[in-house]
């Protein structure tokens, strides 16, 4: 009797053990759930904050681009009627409107205020596709290029205003504008004259070559934005 009972106390404290290991397994596997849920709920809402954010991104690239695709449309103007002779038939009033459409310096401001965080708090690396961590690299990259070379676009343009400044009328060519309205210049002056100077030439290629420069690695910018937009997008 005595062995028997032992053999039933040695079956219930397996099944006992059996039981807690059981109850120890459903709770870390539960524990792993809630963490599970946890970060895909945080890695939902860093994916919503990214996408709202290069959402923006776009918009304000796309109005930029609208006007540099102008500026470069009035300095191209400006430079095929650089010539000996050039043929103008323009008031003087039209062409200071044009003129003063080609020193516009337009440039675009970004915000990067989430992957900032990501990248010094290291949780880009969590993330789950690999495609987006690559695109998030290569927009690095980019925007990078874009903060260096748009620098050197503004200098270019500010040659171009310290010509105007230096050889014609400032206050005709902002007068157009709606920071002057006092009228324009009763001084005498000749922006005709430009088109005949090859440093006016000199200067309005560099802001030419600097604007479709400066227009190529914002259509670069705006192709990885759309990415990342598509890579972002979340279920609501």
């Amino acid at each position: 009797m005595s062995e028997n009972k032992t053999g039933k106390y040695f079956k219930y404290a397996i099944g006992e053990i059996v039981l807690v290991v059981i109850g120890i397994l459903i709770a870390l596997s539960i524990n792993n759930w809630n963490e599970e849920r946890k970060e895909f709920s945080n890695e939902t809402k860093v994916l919503k904050t990214l996408n709202a954010e290069f959402y923006q991104n776009s918009i304000t690239l796309d109005s930029i681009l609208k006007q540099l695709y102008q500026i470069e449309e009035s300095l191209s103007f400006v430079f095929q009627n650089i010539k000996p002779n050039p043929n103008l038939d323009f008031s003087p009033i039209q062409l200071d409107s044009i003129l003063s459409n080609s020193f516009s310096d337009p440039y675009w401001t970004r915000s990067e205020y989430t992957l900032r965080n990501l990248e010094s708090s290291g949780k880009i690396s969590t993330l789950t596709s690999e495609e987006l961590k690559s695109i998030l690299y290569e927009w690095s990259l980019v925007a990078t290029d874009i903060t260096d070379k748009d620098s050197d676009a503004t200098k270019g343009f500010n040659n171009l205003l310290n010509y105007y400044r230096e050889n014609g009328s400032l206050r005709n060519l902002d007068e157009g504008g709606w920071v002057i309205s006092e009228g324009r210049s009763s001084l005498e002056y000749d922006h005709f004259k430009f088109f005949t100077d090859i440093d006016f030439e000199n200067i309005i290629d560099d802001c030419l070559v600097y604007t479709r420069q400066r227009i190529r690695r914002y259509k670069k910018a705006k192709i990885v934005i759309d990415q990342v937009i598509a890579l972002t997008q979340t279920e609501e």
